[in-house]
C-alpha cells in the first residue's frame, strides 16, 4: 500500500511540474507576441465556460510611473465599447422597453429619415449592424455638435446620410452606433454609463464605466499610448474630464463609440455571457433568444435587411481566428489602442485582450498581435 502511494505522489508531482513549465512556456510565448508588437502594456485573459483558465499581464500602465499592468489595470477598450452598449440594448428589448425594428424616431422624439429616402424608417437593427446609412465622414463634429442638429429630417442635414437606402449596405459606422447610446438614455432617463453600471456591470461584480470618474479606483488606468510609442493620453488628463451623470442624448452619442473603460477579467466575464446562455455566476443577463440573435446572420427573409453585414447587434461573426470555428466579438482600436473580446460557443472559449499602446498593424482586418496571442490560446486550450 505504501509502494502505490509512493508512486501516486510521484505521478502528480512530475504532472505538477510539467503542467508548471507547459504554464511558463505559454507566458512566454505570450509576452513575446506583445513585444513583437512594441506594446507597452497589455492583458490577456482566457475562460473555458465560466472559468477563468489562464491569465497574463504584460509590460507598465505608464511609461513615466512604471506601474507594471496587473488584474486591476482599467483598460480602454475603444470599439469593444459598441458590443458591451449592445448588451445593454439587448436587455431592453428583453424587457419590451426597445423593438429593433422599430423607427428610431420613436424613442428619439423627433423624425429621422435619411432625405434621399423619406419613405423608409432607421431602426436600432440598422444601426447595430451598420446598415443604417450613415455617413462616417460627414459634417458633423464630435466636440460641439448636437445630435438633434444633424440627424432631424427638419434640419436637413443631407450631408451626414449616405447615399444609400436604410438596410441595404454595410458601412461600419461610429455615428450609428453613438446613436444608440442616445436612443439607450432617451428611454431609460439616465446617462448611459450610470445605466450600463446599475443594469449590467453591478449585478455581475464588474466595475466598469464610460468616464473615469465613475470607477473605484481611477489610480489603476492605464495611459494611451500611440502607434509609435509616444504618449497619446495620460491618466491625469482623464481625471480632469468632467462628468455629469445626467441623461444627454444631444452630446452623450459620443460615449458609446468608445469610451468604456474595463479590466481584464471583467471584459471576459462579459464575453462568457455572449459565449453561453445570456447567463454568468447563475445571474441572467440576456435571454437566450437575445443570444440567438447575436449569432444571426442578416438576410431579406430573416431580419429585413438586404445586404450581408458580419454584424448582428454589434456582434461581429468572424471565421479567420480559430481553425474551422467560427467566432463572435468585437475589435476595439485607436492610435495604438488595441482591444479585442471573442468567444467560441462550441467549446465555451472566451478570450480578452487588452493593451494601452502598440504597433497597431491589421492582418485580415485582426490586429498582428491579436491573432498571434489567439493562436497561442488555440494551441494551449484547444
Amino acid at each position: 500500500m505504501k509502494k502505490w502511494i509512493a508512486m501516486l505522489l510521484v505521478f502528480f508531482c512530475v504532472a505538477s511540474s510539467a503542467a508548471v513549465a507547459d504554464m511558463a512556456t505559454i507566458d512566454e510565448a505570450v509576452d513575446r507576441a506583445f513585444s513583437l508588437s512594441k506594446a507597452v502594456g497589455g492583458a490577456l485573459v482566457v475562460a473555458l465556460g465560466e472559468e477563468i483558465v489562464y491569465e497574463r499581464y504584460y509590460g507598465v500602465q505608464q511609461k513615466t510611473t512604471q506601474v507594471p499592468v496587473s488584474a486591476d489595470s482599467y483598460f480602454r477598450c475603444a470599439s469593444v465599447t459598441k458590443l458591451v452598449t449592445g448588451i445593454g440594448l439587448l436587455q431592453l428589448m428583453d424587457q419590451g422597453v426597445l423593438d429593433p425594428d422599430e423607427d428610431i424616431s420613436t424613442y428619439l422624439g423627433y423624425t429621422v429619415l435619411n432625405p434621399r429616402y423619406p419613405d423608409d424608417p432607421i431602426t436600432l437593427r440598422q444601426l447595430m449592424s451598420h446598415t443604417a446609412g450613415l455617413n462616417e465622414n460627414a459634417s458633423y463634429n464630435w466636440q460641439s455638435s448636437k445630435l438633434q442638429e444633424m440627424i432631424d429630417v427638419e434640419q436637413k442635414a443631407k450631408a451626414n446620410f449616405l447615399d444609400v437606402r436604410p438596410g441595404t449596405k454595410y458601412t461600419y459606422s461610429n455615428f450609428g452606433a453613438g446613436i444608440t447610446g442616445s436612443i439607450l438614455e432617451c428611454v431609460t432617463g439616465q446617462d448611459v454609463s450610470s445605466y450600463m453600471r446599475e443594469a449590467v456591470f453591478e449585478p455581475l461584480g464588474i466595475d466598469a464605466a464610460y468616464t473615469v470618474s465613475q470607477l473605484a479606483e481611477p489610480e489603476d488606468i492605464t495611459a494611451f499610448y500611440k502607434r509609435d510609442g509616444t504618449l497619446n493620453v495620460a491618466p491625469s488628463y482623464l481625471l480632469r474630464q468632467p462628468y455629469l451623470a445626467e441623461p444627454s442624448p444631444d452630446t452623450h452619442y459620443r460615449l458609446t463609440v468608445g469610451s468604456l473603460f474595463i479590466r481584464a477579467r471583467d471584459l471576459a466575464k462579459l464575453g462568457m455571457v455572449l459565449c453561453g446562455d445570456g447567463t454568468v455566476d447563475g445571474i441572467r443577463v440576456l435571454s437566450e433568444e437575445a443570444i440567438a440573435m447575436t449569432r444571426q446572420e442578416q438576410s431579406l427573409e430573416t431580419t429585413g435587411i438586404t445586404e450581408e453585414s458580419p454584424y448582428s447587434f454589434f456582434v461581429i461573426r468572424q471565421d479567420t481566428l480559430l481553425q474551422d470555428r467560427r467566432v463572435y466579438g468585437h475589435q476595439g482600436t485607436s492610435e495604438g489602442i488595441v482591444c479585442n473580446l471573442y468567444v467560441e460557443p462550441i467549446s465555451g472559449l472566451t478570450v480578452a485582450i487588452l493593451c494601452n499602446g502598440c504597433q497597431a498593424v491589421r492582418d485580415d482586418g485582426v490586429m498582428s498581435m491579436s491573432r498571434r496571442l489567439i493562436g497561442i490560446v488555440e494551441e494551449a486550450f484547444l
